[in-house]
C-alpha cells in the first residue's frame, strides 16, 4: 500500500481495542474461547445461508454468499478441531451451552449480532446493503480474531486465529470487490 497507514481509505475499527472482546469475558479456558468462537462461526453459517436463498434469483450475489457459507464451515471445522487439541476430546455442547446460551444455539453471529435480526433486516434490503451489513461482520471477525490471537496463550490456538483472521482479510475482498461492482 503506497503512502502507508495514512494513505488508508478503507473501513476502520471504531471503540476500545478492548471492543468485541467483551463476548468472551465469560469464557474462562482456551477450550471455551474457542468454543465460542465456533459458535459465532456457526451463526455466521447460518446468516450466510438465509442471504444466499434470499438473493437466490441474484446469479452473483447467491455464489458470493453460498461461497461464505461454505467458509464459515471450513472457520467452524478448524475450531473444533483446536477445541478437541486443547482438550483432548470432543466438546462438551450441553457444558457450553449451560454457559454461552445465546450463542450457541446458533442466533449469534460475527461481530455478536443476532441472526434473526439480521436476517429480518435484510428482506427489505438490496444487494448493496446486504453486502455492506456483511463486510461490517467480517471487519468486526478480523479484528476480534487479531485480538483473540493475542490473548490466548495456547500456541496451536494462536495460529488456528491468526489464521482465521487471514481468512476473513479475504472474505472482506471478495465482498468489496462485488460491492464496487454494485455501486
Amino acid at each position: 500500500m503506497q503512502g502507508g497507514i495514512r494513505a488508508w481509505k478503507g473501513m476502520v475499527a471504531h471503540g476500545l481495542p478492548e471492543a468485541g472482546m467483551a463476548y468472551f469475558t465469560p469464557a474462562d479456558t482456551a477450550e471455551e474461547i474457542v468454543g465460542l468462537a465456533w459458535a459465532l462461526e456457526e451463526g455466521s453459517k447460518f446468516f450466510y445461508q438465509g442471504v444466499a436463498e434470499h438473493f437466490s434469483a441474484d446469479k452473483e450475489a447467491h455464489e458470493m454468499f453460498t461461497w461464505l457459507v461454505s467458509a464459515e464451515k471450513s472457520h467452524a471445522q478448524h475450531l473444533l478441531e483446536t477445541y478437541e487439541a486443547l482438550a483432548g476430546a470432543k466438546p462438551d455442547f450441553e457444558k457450553l451451552r449451560a454457559k454461552f446460551t445465546d450463542s450457541m444455539s446458533g442466533t449469534v453471529m460475527e461481530g455478536g449480532i443476532a441472526v434473526k435480526e439480521a436476517l429480518a433486516w435484510i428482506q427489505d434490503k438490496g444487494v448493496s446493503e446486504s453486502l455492506e451489513l456483511a463486510i461490517a461482520m467480517e471487519v468486526n471477525a478480523f479484528d476480534l480474531y487479531i485480538k483473540m490471537s493475542r490473548a490466548i496463550e495456547d500456541k496451536q490456538a494462536q495460529q488456528i486465529f491468526e489464521k482465521l483472521s487471514e481468512e476473513e482479510q479475504v472474505h472482506l475482498e471478495k465482498l468489496a470487490g462485488l460491492l464496487d461492482k454494485r455501486v
